[in-house]
């Protein structure tokens, strides 16, 4: 029997209801994020609309050692930093991160908010190196390292989603 399990209408989404986050390496990090991969069923693609407000970013800048990743802009401004150089973004703009080394990062340049679709591999072990703060981390079954010459901090992904919350 079909049902409509497969769809998730994001259409009326009510942006001040949902989570709101930032990564906890980048002070300017400020996103709210809708899951849409999960909610379906999909298991190795992790897929999210995320809106972000002018003036804020995405994540730390980041390369993957491992899992491939994509943002497809939809509305809005914003600054795609590849390797540190900032090339405009905007509606219909696609950029693919294959498994190249180059870090990168999304800037929100205003006046509205920035919203994009983001996808990646979900593989068993993930690599990511934040070079900005000499950090490498290393995801693996819902748990991560943070290694620097500073040691090694094991977290459980609760852990890093407590660091991860900005309440409103």
């Amino acid at each position: 029997m079909a049902d409509d399990r497969h769809i998730l209408r994001t259409g009326q989404t009510d942006w001040s209801q949902v989570w709101r986050g930032r990564h906890p390496f980048n002070p300017n990090s400020d996103m709210r994020m809708v899951p849409l991969g999960a909610p379906t069923g999909m298991k190795r693609i992790g897929v999210n609309l995320i809106r972000i407000p002018p003036g804020k970013e995405s994540f730390i800048p980041h390369a993957h050692s491992v899992s491939e990743e994509f943002v497809f802009v939809l509305e809005g401004t914003g600054e795609m930093v590849l390797d540190g150089v900032g090339h405009p973004v905007g509606p219909g703009d696609f950029v693919g991160f294959p498994i190249d080394g180059v870090v990168h990062s999304l800037k929100s340049k205003g006046p509205g908010d920035l919203v994009y679709l983001t996808a990646g591999n979900q593989d068993p072990v993930e690599i990511a190196d934040m070079p900005t703060i000499g950090k490498t981390t290393v995801f693996r079954q819902g748990r991560m390292e943070l290694m620097g010459e500073d040691g090694v901090e094991r977290l459980t992904g609760q852990e890093w989603m407590a660091r991860t919350r900005i309440e409103d």
